[in-house]
């Protein structure tokens, strides 16, 4: 759905009028000279999906780009296939890449152009921490008791997100705190193809996030358990991790909105991006952060608001690689790419 503005094609008679297409421009005159494309990692109706096509809503309603933005979603090798297609863009600031953690885990596990995005690519904006529950069909399960007993008599199935990506990574980690049989995963495209397959009742359960749950909820999809510390103002009824007593201390830990893997949103860009492009999209993703919509749809979904701009998002984003890393080849002993360098 390509987002138009009316100001565009009065800028660009100025920048042709003036003869100064090709001129050198301050960060302050800097806006983006053809439409920008929004590559999207995952398949239409997974939280990538949602969230961008939201965010370039708000930007079209406040007239925020002087030129198109044009969403393309480019599944595959759980992000792989997105990465490297952002990373042959380089120095070209009309390609953003909105991010969930594949962006770290598929190049530290794939041999892809990316091996650390916060030095292989360029962070632009964070946006918010969004929450993992565990859904369950209702038909199957009412609530966390009856999920325990299920998961101690027999094996249960989860569909989630790619293979050893954010989604493994959380019910690996919830598997540890339990006394479940071991669960079979099924690997989906998407957070919207496994919300699909637990309202149809084709798995178990999920650990998608609210957005993508929501369309389910409560007829076919139903949250039993929410991995924070505290619940969640949007989900006042769902108890947490630590209230139900699943795992120790550090397990709890672990799988902790707070201080565990939990998904975050916001967006990067190829690698050297210049510094007049970063500063605009800072600026354009500072006002969308900003809006009522977002900040509505943040309140409803029990997501974190936590905008950083370029440089604190990278900052941000080199321990939550160190401590991917940790939890993936020092806990549950999944073999890292063999060219992998020490940071």
């Amino acid at each position: 759905m390509p987002i138009k503005s009316a100001g565009y094609l009065s800028t660009l008679a100025l920048v042709v009028g003036a003869g100064v297409a090709t001129a050198p421009q301050d960060a302050a005159a800097w806006e983006p000279q053809r439409p920008i494309e929004f590559v999207i990692q995952t398949s239409p109706g997974g939280g990538s999906d949602i969230y961008t096509r939201l965010w370039l809503g708000i930007i079209e309603k406040q007239d925020l780009s002087p030129v198109p933005l044009t969403p393309v979603n480019m599944p595959g090798g759980a992000g792989a296939v997105a990465l490297t297609y952002l990373h042959s863009q380089k120095g070209d600031p009309h390609y953003l890449t909105p991010t969930l953690n594949s962006i770290v885990t598929t190049p530290l596990q794939v041999r892809i152009p990316v091996m650390y995005t916060s030095r292989d690519l360029t962070p632009v904006a964070m946006m918010t921490i969004d929450p993992f529950l565990l859904w369950v069909n209702p038909s199957k399960f009412k609530d966390w008791a009856a999920f325990e007993g299920a998961c101690k008599e027999g094996r249960l199935t989860a569909a989630g997100t790619g293979a050893r990506q954010e989604d493994e990574i959380q019910i690996s980690v919830f598997q540890e705190a339990t006394d479940c049989q071991k669960f079979r995963y099924v690997p989906k495209s998407g957070g919207g193809e496994v919300a699909k397959d637990v309202a149809g009742g084709h798995v178990d359960f999920s650990v998608n996030q609210p957005a993508e749950g929501r369309p389910h909820y409560p007829d076919n999809m139903h949250p039993i358990v929410a991995f924070a510390n505290e619940r969640l103002d949007a989900w006042p009824d769902v108890p947490t991790h630590v209230e139900l007593g699943i795992g120790n201390a550090e397990q709890q830990k672990r799988l902790a909105l707070e201080t565990g893997l939990h998904q975050h949103r916001g967006l990067i860009g190829p690698p050297d991006m210049p510094e007049e492009a970063k500063a605009w999209y800072e600026d354009v993703f500072r006002k969308v952060f900003e809006s009522k919509e977002w900040q509505n749809f943040v309140a409803k979904n029990g997501m974190v608001p936590a905008f950083k701009g370029p440089d604190e998002y990278k900052a941000w984003l080199e321990p939550f690689e160190q401590n991917h890393i940790r939890i993936m080849r020092d806990v549950n002993g999944w073999p890292l790419r063999d060219d992998l360098e020490a940071r």
